[in-house]
């Protein structure tokens, strides 16, 4: 189509239509488009979002449970958690039934909903899935109802934040036990904490989420040495948890796993510790700033 043709052709077009579509008409003739790359123009690419981390402000920030039916590792745990800006309550050589008093004692306290997260950590012997405390080989207290008493449902005013559970557990061979038969204890119930400690409105967090849950098991031979050492996983714990602060907590469990890997490799069998890491972290989690 010639030039003069193809202007009458356009003009012809334009006719009934309105001064805002006929300037895209010309301007679609008139302008070539230019094919500029997604890098140069910015299109689809991925604004930054900050990654999200949980609130860890509160003062303290919890609620530190320690309790060591052991005795090695008390004054290090601590001293540990203290500097972290916990509030420290801990307890020594528990039978099953104070562990079970003194976790729903904790567990109840009203003084959660006021803090940003809580920490356990449980030093004792055991069973393959259990703890004894100090009373002999014949009952024991399932490790999983300890992780459950701190749950969103029985304790609701820890819903949303972080739960971190950190367990050595000395273990005595089926062999050696009396009875295996393990007590089962339920946690909390809901309808005993006050209702001023839910939270308010409807939640879709889900009761076991914000939680990390790291065992250590090691043969009980260890304890029964002229000098019981005291526990390398919770050495190599506290030793990150002082000096590296900082950093993500899930970051400090790898360097901690290589640790113990590396001590496993110089020793035998029987001296041997393995861990164990599951977590339901919804978020960064650092537990310091200072």
């Amino acid at each position: 189509m010639c030039t003069l043709h193809r202007t009458c052709h356009l003009r012809r077009l334009q006719n009934g239509r309105s001064k805002e579509q006929r300037l895209i008409v010309e301007q679609h003739h008139i302008q070539k488009p230019v094919k500029t790359s997604i890098q140069e123009s910015g299109a689809f690419l991925p604004q930054h979002i900050p990654e999200e981390r949980y609130r860890m402000q509160s003062k303290p920030l919890g609620i530190c449970l320690i309790i060591d039916c052991i005795g090695n590792d008390t004054g290090a745990l601590r001293d540990t958690f203290t500097s972290l800006g916990y509030e420290v309550q801990h307890f020594l050589y528990l039978s099953v039934d104070g562990i079970i008093h003194i976790l729903r004692r904790v567990a109840r306290m009203p003084q959660h909903q006021d803090y940003d997260s809580f920490v356990c950590v449980l030093v004792s012997r055991g069973g393959s899935q259990s703890v004894f405390g100090v009373d002999p080989t014949h009952s024991g207290f399932p490790l999983d109802q300890i992780r459950r008493m701190f749950m969103a449902d029985a304790c609701p005013s820890l819903l949303g934040k972080p739960k971190l559970f950190f367990i050595q557990n000395y273990v005595v061979s089926e062999g050696q036990l009396e009875d295996s038969s393990n007590l089962e204890v339920d946690g909390p119930a809901v309808k005993n904490v006050d209702s001023k400690t839910r939270p308010p409105g409807p939640c879709t967090v889900h009761r076991e989420a914000d939680i990390l849950w790291s065992l250590c098991r090691a043969d009980v031979s260890l304890l029964e040495r002229p000098s019981s050492p005291a526990s390398v996983y919770l050495q190599c714990l506290s030793q990150k948890l002082r000096q590296e602060r900082r950093r993500p907590l899930l970051e400090l469990h790898i360097e901690l796993h290589s640790r113990v890997y590396d001590w496993n490799s110089r020793v035998s069998d029987k001296e041997r510790y393995y861990v164990w890491l599951q977590h339901t972290l919804r978020k960064k989690l650092i537990l310091s700033c200072k």
